[in-house]
């Protein structure tokens, strides 16, 4: 199965090379960002059964679900530049084993401040696996070829979707009951356990670069070489260091941009069972096979629209079209008021844009920075950009306190689209007109079924 599109590549060589890569590493990293994804917002349909239980209002529970990311981005710069030191092996595997075990903790809670911590240290845990696996990726596939593989690696955001919802509704309703526990508690318990399982089988398996794999050939790791280090010399100007990073207006750009993305992203899947409850009034076990439908169109939107910036070699106004895609989503589901269809499509459509503007957004970093610098900006990018999920969820259930209503919320969301346009547009480097030649580098022939 080929993976990489030959229309990325230059020439038959490269596609064979990178296809042989893309099906040792994403596979790995694909499962592992789900998993870690699932664990993360599995509370949104634990709320359904545990606010009763612990006593949560809506502020609560947005506070709970939020304080995740304040644990994530405290440790996440740090945790990333401890993986460029001793490897993603080691790094990544830890992160999983131990988050892995907190998630599954989650089940032993009782009171909301019980829940707060351990949505804390869930944070603290999960912290780096992200960028981390965003920087390895940068190990092994250069820039022609990078938005595929990111691509790949971001369909966990709608996959975790597809799969969790339906998973998360049938354990909450199944196992509701079963040896005194409440179906909340088999979700947290029955979803983290995997988590620790995949931590030892990336340990086992995966490696840190192409130099330290037996199934790469000398003359296939030469090649891979140097690619990656005429990727890196051409936008990156060297900087390679911590410290360039907080000194590049590029990677604070993205920062920002990143930010008003998120915002959409965990307003939609924190809120969402309680948003298809709402409007639809099905039960749990629906309402997951609901969310699962709603996050199908966004992952055929990663992978092709990756597929087409990386022929193209354009990200720019990629980035801008994603952004404009969500506005019209959420100003949609903002019209469309008590219509479950209407509100129901237009999320569809934002998490579509959001799919696609992450892509763009998260395949730029290693082309302004290289080296140290990149672990510091692909970190620094994802911590500040977090804020969004520990501020996104808490202001929607203040506002659904308020207003009893998610339209205020989605039209503010719509808002930050713009200003994250904006940002992409504004963004010095990709102000710049691309070099001469660059379409030559990537010819167009006929590409190849994912």
């Amino acid at each position: 199965m080929n993976i990489i599109s030959r229309v990325s590549t230059p020439d038959e060589e490269r596609w064979r090379i990178y296809n042989k890569i893309a099906r040792r590493i994403l596979p790995l990293i694909l499962v592992g960002y789900t998993l870690a994804q699932i664990d993360r917002l599995n509370v949104s349909f634990a709320k359904l059964q545990m606010a009763d239980d612990l006593g949560l209002s809506e502020a609560m529970y947005g506070f709970g679900a939020g304080i995740f990311f304040i644990g994530y981005c405290l440790f996440e710069i740090p945790s990333n530049m401890i993986l460029h030191k001793v490897g993603a092996r080691m790094w990544l595997a830890r992160i999983m084993i131990v988050w892995g075990l907190l998630s599954a903790a989650t089940m032993l809670v009782s009171t909301p401040m019980q829940f707060y911590v351990l949505r804390f240290l869930l944070g603290i845990a999960e912290a780096g696996f992200y960028p981390g696996a965003l920087l390895y990726l940068t190990y092994w596939f250069p820039p022609f070829v990078r938005g595929q593989a990111t691509s790949i690696m971001l369909l966990a955001t709608s996959l975790s979707a597809f799969i969790g919802g339906p998973v998360a509704g049938a354990i909450m309703s199944g196992f509701d009951g079963s040896l005194g526990w409440r179906g909340w508690q088999w979700l947290y318990l029955l979803e983290g356990l995997p988590a620790v399982l995949m931590g030892l089988i990336f340990w086992l398996v995966l490696r840190n670069g192409p130099r330290d794999v037996t199934w790469l050939s000398k003359d296939e790791q030469a090649l891979v070489a140097r690619d990656l280090e005429q990727g890196g010399q051409a936008g990156s100007h060297r900087h390679d260091k911590f410290r360039d990073s907080f000194r590049n207006v590029n990677i604070w750009c993205l920062v920002g941009a990143n930010f008003c993305n998120l915002c959409t992203l965990y307003g939609i899947q924190f809120w969402l069972p309680t948003i298809i409850t709402q409007v639809s009034q099905t039960a749990v076990f629906a309402t997951g096979l609901i969310a699962a439908a709603i996050a199908i169109p966004a992952m055929a939107m990663v992978v092709l629209y990756a597929r087409h910036s990386d022929r193209s070699g354009e990200r720019r106004w990629h980035a801008v079209i994603g952004f404009s895609i969500s506005l019209v989503g959420l100003v949609m589901a903002g019209i469309g008021g008590e219509n479950p269809w209407i509100v129901l499509i237009g999320l569809v459509i934002a998490q579509c844009g959001v799919a696609g503007t992450s892509v763009m957004i998260f395949s730029l970093p290693a082309t302004f920075v290289i080296g140290a610098a990149a672990a510091t900006a692909f970190a620094l990018i994802t911590t500040l950009g977090n804020l969004a999920g520990y501020a996104s969820p808490f202001i929607i259930g203040l506002i659904l306190e308020s207003t009893g209503a998610f339209s205020a919320s989605f039209y503010g969301l719509a808002g930050l689209t713009v200003v994250g346009a904006g940002i992409i547009l504004i963004t010095p480097a990709l102000r710049q007109p691309r070099a001469a030649g660059a379409d030559e580098a990537r010819p167009i022939t006929e590409a190849a079924g994912l």
